[in-house]
Protein backbone atom coordinates (compact mmCIF):
# COMPACT_ATOMS: atom_id res chain seq x y z
CA UNK A 1 0.00 0.00 0.00
CA UNK A 2 2.79 2.42 0.68
CA UNK A 3 4.09 1.14 -2.39
CA UNK A 4 1.58 2.51 -4.51
CA UNK A 5 1.37 5.90 -2.81
CA UNK A 6 5.27 6.42 -3.54
CA UNK A 7 4.48 5.56 -6.90
CA UNK A 8 1.37 8.11 -7.01
CA UNK A 9 3.14 10.84 -5.39
CA UNK A 10 6.30 10.20 -7.87
CA UNK A 11 4.07 10.56 -10.92
CA UNK A 12 2.04 13.41 -9.86
CA UNK A 13 5.34 15.14 -9.11
CA UNK A 14 6.80 14.60 -12.80
CA UNK A 15 3.94 15.77 -14.36
CA UNK A 16 4.44 18.83 -12.41
CA UNK A 17 8.10 19.52 -13.42
CA UNK A 18 7.06 18.02 -16.75
CA UNK A 19 4.53 20.75 -17.24
CA UNK A 20 6.25 23.49 -15.94
CA UNK A 21 9.15 22.91 -18.38
CA UNK A 22 7.18 23.12 -21.12
CA UNK A 23 5.37 26.73 -19.98
CA UNK A 24 8.71 27.71 -20.39
CA UNK A 25 9.01 26.80 -23.68
CA UNK A 26 7.64 26.48 -27.35
CA UNK A 27 6.21 23.33 -26.79
CA UNK A 28 2.40 23.91 -25.48
CA UNK A 29 0.82 25.71 -28.17
CA UNK A 30 -0.57 29.10 -26.70
CA UNK A 31 -3.70 30.69 -28.13
CA UNK A 32 -2.14 33.56 -30.29
CA UNK A 33 -3.70 37.08 -29.77
CA UNK A 34 -5.88 38.44 -32.47
CA UNK A 35 -4.16 41.04 -34.64
CA UNK A 36 -5.15 44.93 -34.12
CA UNK A 37 -5.03 46.61 -36.86
CA UNK A 38 -3.92 50.77 -37.00
CA UNK A 39 -6.17 52.78 -39.24
CA UNK A 40 -5.77 56.36 -39.46
CA UNK A 41 -9.27 57.98 -40.14
CA UNK A 42 -8.56 61.14 -42.19
CA UNK A 43 -10.99 64.46 -42.42
CA UNK A 44 -11.34 66.35 -44.62
CA UNK A 45 -12.43 69.72 -42.09
CA UNK A 46 -10.66 71.02 -39.04
CA UNK A 47 -13.82 70.70 -37.11
CA UNK A 48 -14.53 66.93 -36.12
CA UNK A 49 -18.21 67.67 -34.79
CA UNK A 50 -19.43 67.97 -38.41
CA UNK A 51 -18.93 64.03 -38.86
CA UNK A 52 -20.44 62.54 -35.75
CA UNK A 53 -22.60 60.21 -37.23
CA UNK A 54 -19.93 58.90 -39.78
CA UNK A 55 -17.59 58.69 -36.59
CA UNK A 56 -19.70 56.40 -34.98
CA UNK A 57 -19.80 54.34 -38.07
CA UNK A 58 -16.35 53.93 -37.97
CA UNK A 59 -15.74 53.39 -33.99
CA UNK A 60 -18.34 50.67 -33.95
CA UNK A 61 -16.85 48.80 -37.16
CA UNK A 62 -13.59 49.10 -35.60
CA UNK A 63 -14.80 47.44 -32.79
CA UNK A 64 -16.07 44.35 -34.74
CA UNK A 65 -12.72 44.25 -36.09
CA UNK A 66 -10.53 44.69 -33.73
CA UNK A 67 -9.08 48.29 -35.20
CA UNK A 68 -7.17 51.18 -33.58
CA UNK A 69 -8.61 54.52 -35.34
CA UNK A 70 -6.02 57.42 -35.39
CA UNK A 71 -8.26 59.99 -36.06
CA UNK A 72 -6.44 62.99 -37.58
CA UNK A 73 -8.61 66.67 -38.96
CA UNK A 74 -6.88 68.91 -41.21
CA UNK A 75 -4.85 71.90 -40.12
CA UNK A 76 -1.25 73.17 -41.25
CA UNK A 77 -0.51 69.80 -43.37
CA UNK A 78 -2.59 68.54 -46.34
CA UNK A 79 -4.01 65.69 -46.73
CA UNK A 80 -1.44 64.15 -49.24
CA UNK A 81 1.33 65.14 -46.31
CA UNK A 82 -0.84 63.41 -43.70
CA UNK A 83 -1.16 60.38 -45.70
CA UNK A 84 2.71 60.23 -46.22
CA UNK A 85 3.25 60.71 -42.45
CA UNK A 86 0.55 58.06 -41.49
CA UNK A 87 2.56 55.60 -44.13
CA UNK A 88 5.53 56.36 -42.24
CA UNK A 89 4.11 55.94 -38.74
CA UNK A 90 3.62 52.41 -39.80
CA UNK A 91 -0.08 52.83 -39.90
CA UNK A 92 -1.75 49.10 -41.54
CA UNK A 93 -4.24 51.34 -43.87
CA UNK A 94 -6.02 54.64 -44.38
CA UNK A 95 -9.77 56.06 -44.95
CA UNK A 96 -9.93 59.49 -45.95
CA UNK A 97 -12.29 62.05 -46.71
CA UNK A 98 -10.96 63.21 -49.92
CA UNK A 99 -10.89 67.35 -50.44
CA UNK A 100 -11.30 68.16 -54.14
CA UNK A 101 -8.18 68.80 -54.71
CA UNK A 102 -6.20 65.59 -52.91
CA UNK A 103 -4.21 63.77 -55.76
CA UNK A 104 -2.98 60.13 -55.00
CA UNK A 105 -0.18 58.07 -57.02
CA UNK A 106 1.04 55.43 -55.39
CA UNK A 107 0.16 54.43 -51.86
CA UNK A 108 2.10 52.31 -49.19
CA UNK A 109 -0.89 50.90 -47.56
CA UNK A 110 -4.68 50.13 -48.49
CA UNK A 111 -6.95 52.75 -48.62
CA UNK A 112 -10.60 53.43 -48.79
CA UNK A 113 -10.95 57.20 -50.80
CA UNK A 114 -14.36 58.92 -49.77
CA UNK A 115 -14.52 61.30 -52.62
CA UNK A 116 -17.33 63.59 -54.86
CA UNK A 117 -18.42 61.24 -57.24
CA UNK A 118 -17.08 63.46 -60.03
CA UNK A 119 -13.54 64.42 -58.88
CA UNK A 120 -10.62 62.29 -60.08
CA UNK A 121 -8.21 61.88 -56.63
CA UNK A 122 -6.39 59.26 -58.63
CA UNK A 123 -3.34 60.19 -60.64
CA UNK A 124 -3.66 56.91 -62.41
CA UNK A 125 -1.26 58.20 -65.15
CA UNK A 126 1.82 57.23 -62.49
CA UNK A 127 0.43 54.22 -62.37
CA UNK A 128 3.27 52.28 -65.03
CA UNK A 129 4.80 48.45 -65.14
CA UNK A 130 4.23 46.80 -61.69
CA UNK A 131 3.36 49.86 -59.38
CA UNK A 132 0.27 49.90 -61.63
CA UNK A 133 -1.49 47.09 -58.77
CA UNK A 134 -1.02 49.85 -56.62
CA UNK A 135 -4.12 51.67 -57.76
CA UNK A 136 -5.89 48.49 -56.86
CA UNK A 137 -5.21 49.04 -53.21
CA UNK A 138 -7.53 52.29 -53.12
CA UNK A 139 -11.12 51.91 -53.27
CA UNK A 140 -13.70 54.43 -53.17
CA UNK A 141 -17.07 55.44 -51.81
CA UNK A 142 -18.18 57.75 -54.05
CA UNK A 143 -21.32 60.54 -53.07
CA UNK A 144 -23.45 62.12 -55.50
CA UNK A 145 -23.04 66.42 -54.63
CA UNK A 146 -24.47 67.12 -58.07
CA UNK A 147 -27.78 64.97 -57.10
CA UNK A 148 -27.98 66.80 -53.92
CA UNK A 149 -27.80 69.82 -54.77
CA UNK A 150 -30.35 69.05 -58.05
CA UNK A 151 -33.00 67.88 -55.37
CA UNK A 152 -33.16 71.22 -53.54
CA UNK A 153 -32.80 73.32 -56.61
CA UNK A 154 -35.88 71.62 -58.18
CA UNK A 155 -37.49 72.24 -54.85
CA UNK A 156 -36.63 75.60 -54.89
CA UNK A 157 -37.76 75.93 -57.89
CA UNK A 158 -41.34 74.90 -57.11
CA UNK A 159 -41.67 78.03 -54.81
CA UNK A 160 -39.44 80.65 -56.69
CA UNK A 161 -40.93 84.59 -57.17
CA UNK A 162 -38.82 85.31 -60.14
CA UNK A 163 -37.33 87.94 -59.19
CA UNK A 164 -35.69 88.18 -55.71
CA UNK A 165 -32.09 87.36 -55.19
CA UNK A 166 -30.50 83.59 -54.39
CA UNK A 167 -27.50 84.05 -52.12
CA UNK A 168 -25.20 80.95 -52.16
CA UNK A 169 -22.99 80.56 -49.77
CA UNK A 170 -19.74 78.21 -49.55
CA UNK A 171 -15.97 77.84 -47.44
CA UNK A 172 -13.71 76.73 -50.76
CA UNK A 173 -14.57 74.94 -53.33
CA UNK A 174 -11.75 72.56 -52.13
CA UNK A 175 -14.12 70.50 -50.13
CA UNK A 176 -15.81 67.49 -52.10
CA UNK A 177 -18.46 68.35 -54.27
CA UNK A 178 -18.88 72.17 -54.13
CA UNK A 179 -17.30 72.83 -57.19
CA UNK A 180 -19.43 70.80 -59.34
CA UNK A 181 -22.42 71.99 -57.21
CA UNK A 182 -21.51 76.08 -57.84
CA UNK A 183 -21.20 74.74 -61.65
CA UNK A 184 -24.77 73.01 -61.28
CA UNK A 185 -26.07 76.24 -59.70
CA UNK A 186 -24.55 78.42 -63.07
CA UNK A 187 -25.96 76.15 -66.16
CA UNK A 188 -29.36 77.76 -64.47
CA UNK A 189 -30.70 81.08 -65.33
CA UNK A 190 -31.30 82.70 -62.37
CA UNK A 191 -29.37 85.70 -60.47
CA UNK A 192 -27.02 83.95 -58.20
CA UNK A 193 -25.04 85.80 -55.86
CA UNK A 194 -21.97 83.47 -54.91
CA UNK A 195 -20.37 84.23 -51.24
CA UNK A 196 -17.12 82.49 -50.28
CA UNK A 197 -15.83 82.71 -47.32
CA UNK A 198 -16.46 82.44 -43.18
CA UNK A 199 -18.74 83.28 -40.52
CA UNK A 200 -17.38 86.93 -41.64
CA UNK A 201 -18.03 87.49 -44.78
CA UNK A 202 -21.43 85.53 -44.53
CA UNK A 203 -22.60 88.01 -41.67
CA UNK A 204 -21.20 90.99 -43.59
CA UNK A 205 -23.47 89.86 -47.03
CA UNK A 206 -26.68 89.12 -44.28
CA UNK A 207 -25.77 92.36 -43.11
CA UNK A 208 -26.17 93.99 -46.46
CA UNK A 209 -29.13 92.03 -47.55
CA UNK A 210 -31.06 93.65 -44.50
CA UNK A 211 -29.90 97.01 -45.27
CA UNK A 212 -31.56 96.76 -48.70
CA UNK A 213 -34.67 96.24 -47.51
CA UNK A 214 -34.69 92.81 -49.86
CA UNK A 215 -35.31 89.47 -49.19
CA UNK A 216 -33.77 86.36 -50.52
CA UNK A 217 -33.52 82.43 -51.11
CA UNK A 218 -29.71 81.28 -49.27
CA UNK A 219 -28.47 78.00 -49.97
CA UNK A 220 -25.65 76.58 -48.65
CA UNK A 221 -23.25 73.98 -50.46
CA UNK A 222 -21.42 72.56 -47.45
CA UNK A 223 -21.88 71.60 -43.46
CA UNK A 224 -19.31 74.16 -42.30
CA UNK A 225 -21.34 77.04 -44.25
CA UNK A 226 -24.70 75.19 -43.19
CA UNK A 227 -23.19 75.53 -40.06
CA UNK A 228 -22.31 79.00 -39.81
CA UNK A 229 -25.75 80.48 -41.52
CA UNK A 230 -27.31 78.64 -38.58
CA UNK A 231 -25.48 80.48 -36.18
CA UNK A 232 -25.53 83.88 -37.36
CA UNK A 233 -29.69 83.54 -38.68
CA UNK A 234 -30.01 82.25 -34.76
CA UNK A 235 -28.72 85.26 -33.32
CA UNK A 236 -31.31 87.76 -34.80
CA UNK A 237 -34.81 87.93 -36.11
CA UNK A 238 -34.12 90.58 -38.09
CA UNK A 239 -31.86 88.36 -40.25
CA UNK A 240 -34.71 85.52 -40.34
CA UNK A 241 -37.45 87.93 -41.74
CA UNK A 242 -34.84 88.58 -44.82
CA UNK A 243 -34.94 85.09 -45.73
CA UNK A 244 -37.18 83.57 -47.38
CA UNK A 245 -36.13 79.63 -47.89
CA UNK A 246 -32.97 78.14 -46.85
CA UNK A 247 -31.59 75.17 -48.31
CA UNK A 248 -28.68 73.67 -46.91
CA UNK A 249 -26.20 70.37 -47.96
CA UNK A 250 -25.64 68.51 -45.07
CA UNK A 251 -27.49 66.09 -42.16
CA UNK A 252 -26.42 66.68 -38.71
CA UNK A 253 -28.39 66.40 -35.37
CA UNK A 254 -28.72 70.77 -35.24
CA UNK A 255 -29.66 71.31 -39.19
CA UNK A 256 -32.27 68.41 -38.50
CA UNK A 257 -33.67 70.32 -35.34
CA UNK A 258 -33.65 73.68 -37.87
CA UNK A 259 -35.67 72.03 -40.03
CA UNK A 260 -37.99 70.83 -37.64
CA UNK A 261 -38.19 74.26 -36.32
CA UNK A 262 -38.95 75.44 -40.07
CA UNK A 263 -35.29 77.81 -40.15
CA UNK A 264 -34.44 75.23 -42.92
CA UNK A 265 -36.64 74.86 -45.66
CA UNK A 266 -35.02 71.16 -47.05
CA UNK A 267 -31.75 69.97 -46.72
CA UNK A 268 -29.99 66.93 -48.64
CA UNK A 269 -27.75 64.49 -46.86
CA UNK A 270 -26.79 60.83 -46.52
CA UNK A 271 -26.38 57.82 -44.16
CA UNK A 272 -23.08 58.83 -42.50
CA UNK A 273 -23.55 55.84 -40.00
CA UNK A 274 -23.73 53.24 -42.76
CA UNK A 275 -20.80 55.48 -44.90
CA UNK A 276 -18.31 55.15 -42.31
CA UNK A 277 -19.16 51.17 -41.19
CA UNK A 278 -18.99 50.86 -45.34
CA UNK A 279 -15.14 52.08 -45.70
CA UNK A 280 -13.89 49.94 -42.31
CA UNK A 281 -15.52 46.79 -44.04
CA UNK A 282 -13.65 47.91 -47.63
CA UNK A 283 -10.48 48.57 -46.10
CA UNK A 284 -10.49 45.32 -43.65
CA UNK A 285 -11.24 43.66 -47.00
CA UNK A 286 -8.13 44.80 -48.70
CA UNK A 287 -6.01 44.14 -45.52
CA UNK A 288 -7.51 40.66 -45.33
CA UNK A 289 -7.30 40.05 -49.24
CA UNK A 290 -10.82 39.30 -49.30
CA UNK A 291 -13.17 39.46 -52.29
CA UNK A 292 -15.17 42.66 -51.86
CA UNK A 293 -16.24 45.64 -54.04
CA UNK A 294 -13.81 48.64 -55.20
CA UNK A 295 -16.32 51.48 -55.54
CA UNK A 296 -19.47 51.67 -53.94
CA UNK A 297 -21.88 54.79 -54.66
CA UNK A 298 -23.98 56.16 -51.61
CA UNK A 299 -27.92 56.84 -52.12
CA UNK A 300 -28.98 60.39 -51.33
CA UNK A 301 -31.63 61.24 -48.81
CA UNK A 302 -33.17 64.74 -49.34
CA UNK A 303 -35.38 65.63 -46.62
CA UNK A 304 -37.90 68.65 -45.83
CA UNK A 305 -40.45 69.51 -42.44
CA UNK A 306 -42.90 66.89 -43.99
CA UNK A 307 -40.35 63.54 -44.60
CA UNK A 308 -39.75 63.97 -40.98
CA UNK A 309 -42.97 62.38 -39.97
CA UNK A 310 -41.47 59.21 -41.60
CA UNK A 311 -39.31 57.08 -39.04
CA UNK A 312 -37.37 55.10 -41.64
CA UNK A 313 -36.02 58.34 -43.16
CA UNK A 314 -35.32 59.78 -39.70
CA UNK A 315 -32.92 56.52 -39.04
CA UNK A 316 -31.49 56.59 -42.15
CA UNK A 317 -29.70 59.74 -41.18
CA UNK A 318 -29.71 59.34 -37.48
CA UNK A 319 -29.17 55.42 -37.61
CA UNK A 320 -27.85 55.12 -33.62
CA UNK A 321 -29.51 58.05 -32.04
Amino acid sequence: MKINKIYVWTAWFLSIVLLFILSQTDLILKESSPKVYQVSLILDSEDESEYANLKKGVDDAAKRYNIDINLLTIGSASQKELIESEEDNGTNGIIVLAKDDLRLAMTKVPMVVIKSKDADVFDTKKFTGSSANMATSKRAINIDYVDMITGLYNKFEKVYDGTSPIYVFYNSTKPAGVEPEIEFLKSKDEPFVFIEGDEKEFRTAIEDLVHSKKSAYIFSLDKHSSDNLCKILGGSSVYNEHIKRFYCIGATTLFVNKLDDGNIDALSGLNEYDEGYLAVEMLMADLKKTGYMSNVDMKNILLDKESLKDEDIVKQLFPVE
